[in-house]
């Protein structure tokens, strides 16, 4: 099957309609990302009166929110038995609850817009082999410690599986027009605006805030920083996650395709779950995820999906294909509040691993209990995801990626040289002191070496791409930032160095 030539979401995706930020302004709160998370809280704040603004770097939903597989759902692969292990059963209830509390919020909200296309489904987990269908089982067994009420039944695919547990009533959607809703009616209020192709430089300060951007400043009480990961380095948070990426393939099938969201419980992951698209169900195939900056050449990696959608799901054609990416923290919780002790008002939300849609909504709602001082629902978990907290596993596991991350480093600095996609584009040399690498064969250069940390950035030839190994900032093929916890593109080979 022939892949499509470009990296595209299936889903619709927002043109930009918000000014970018034109002069100084004020504000009782910045939100600074267009996603789930960012956009989730600002529509909360709107609603209680709040003056908010939220400014996106590039356009609502061009991040990750934007190119998830968009199932909301509290049954996560094998998420309630990882936590149970490193936090206890506890946290593993007050996570699941926290989950409930998301979806129940977005189905609503969801359901209220149209071409949203939200649609209830079970979710499951299923196993293909015998070490497979016990993580099953214990799955099964923490998520009912957890409170959900899942069940073990067949998985009912159509090729052999080994056991499956299911939850019912979770949900799938588009989640381009579900952002789009959400940010029209923030700036659609009295107290909300919105800007896009507004990029947060930093934000400065500890209690009189404010955010500084490549067209002016806001100042205000509180700052949210919701972009995947933040672009500010209090908490240190790049040093206690791991960027992670993963791919997508939208294909036609022969078969009608099976209707629940699944995700496997062995190796290699697969994720599939149905979409409409021009008048027909597709069937989306997920999976092939690696280190970002370290999986090389990512091309193979969706010809594999839908070379497997061929073989088990009777897959004829590729409709679509894109990439996610997310951060997987150390301790496998998510980190929601504030950033550090010395900056209470700075906020953030991160590290769902890759379960944005239910825990990013959660945060949402968290933070803004958090930020109008009230009680809420979110007050019977949020504690558990304070990023200030401190879990022993946690530290192993961040040393170990630290270590990786000066490896790679030290690595990619004395010998930057790679040869070229099999396309001919991505080659990386040495220009002087400094990695370059060209896009195109024979095309204009840019020094490979990120701007947030100065790892040397690999050529992703599926999205067309230069990614970090070390903390996962993406840029274009011109040197543009695609993703955090970068702000500065890449410098191009002769033009003017970027101001510290």
């Amino acid at each position: 099957m022939d892949l499509p030539p470009t990296s595209t979401p299936l889903w619709e995706r927002p043109s930009a309609r918000y000014p970018p930020l034109a002069e100084d302004r004020e504000a009782d709160v910045v939100v600074v990302g267009a996603g789930i998370a960012g956009l989730t809280t600002a529509a909360l704040l709107a609603e209680a009166g709040r003056d908010v603004v939220v400014l996106e770097a590039r356009t609502v939903g061009s991040g990750t929110s934007g190119r998830t597989t968009a199932k909301a759902s509290a049954l996560q692969g094998t998420r309630y038995q990882q936590i149970a292990h490193v936090h206890g059963p506890d946290a593993a209830a007050r996570y699941a609850q926290a989950q409930l509390d998301g979806l129940t919020w977005l189905a609503a909200r969801a359901e209220a817009v149209p071409a949203a296309r939200w649609e209830r489904r079970p979710a499951v987990t299923y196993a293909t082999t015998a070490d497979g269908r016990r993580t099953v089982e214990e799955e099964a067994a923490a998520a009912r410690s957890a409170g959900l009420a899942v069940e073990e039944a067949d998985a009912g695919l159509p090729f052999p599986t080994t056991g499956a547990v299911w939850l019912a009533d979770q949900g799938q959607f588009d989640p381009g027009p579900y952002l789009a809703a959400l940010a029209a009616e923030v700036d659609g209020s009295p107290t909300g605006t919105v800007h896009e192709v507004t990029r947060v430089t930093g934000v400065h300060g500890s209690r009189s805030l404010r955010v500084a951007t490549e067209h002016g400043s806001v100042r205000a009480g509180h700052v949210v920083v919701a972009t995947l990961l933040p672009i500010t380095d209090r908490g240190l948070f790049f040093a206690r996650a791991a960027p992670m990426s993963s791919y997508l393939v939208a294909l036609d099938v022969d078969a009608p395709p099976p209707t629940a969201m699944y995700l496997s419980a062995d190796a290699p992951t697969r994720s599939l779950r149905t979409a409409p698209h021009d008048g027909r169900e597709v069937l989306l195939v997920g999976g092939g995820g690696h280190d970002t900056g370290r999986g090389a050449p990512t091309l193979d990696r969706y010809a594999e999906l839908a070379e497997w959608g061929a073989e088990h799901l009777g897959a004829t054609g590729v409709v679509a294909r894109w990439s996610a990416h997310d951060y997987v923290p150390a301790d496998h919780l998510p980190w929601v509040g504030s950033a550090s002790v010395l900056t209470p008002h700075v906020l953030i939300a991160t590290g769902f691993e890759k379960w944005g849609m239910t825990m990013g909504t959660a945060a949402g709602l968290a933070l803004t209990d958090r930020i109008l001082r009230r009680e809420g629902p979110s007050s019977a978990w949020i504690r558990t995801f304070d990023p200030r907290r401190l879990a022993p596993s946690g530290f192993l596991t961040a040393a170990r990626l630290n270590a990786k991350v000066a490896g790679r480093l030290a690595s990619d600095w004395v010998h930057p040289g790679a040869d070229p996609a099999a396309d001919g584009t991505g080659r990386r040399r040495r220009g002087g002191l400094v990695p370059v690498g060209e896009a195109e064969p024979d095309g204009g250069r840019v020094d490979v070496v990120c701007t947030h940390l100065g790892g040397v950035c690999e050529w992703n030839d599926g999205d067309r791409t230069w990614d970090c190994p070390l903390h996962g900032s993406r840029f274009d093929a011109e040197g543009a930032v695609v993703a955090a916890p970068a702000v500065r593109p890449l410098r191009r080979r002769g033009a003017p160095k970027h101001p510290i």
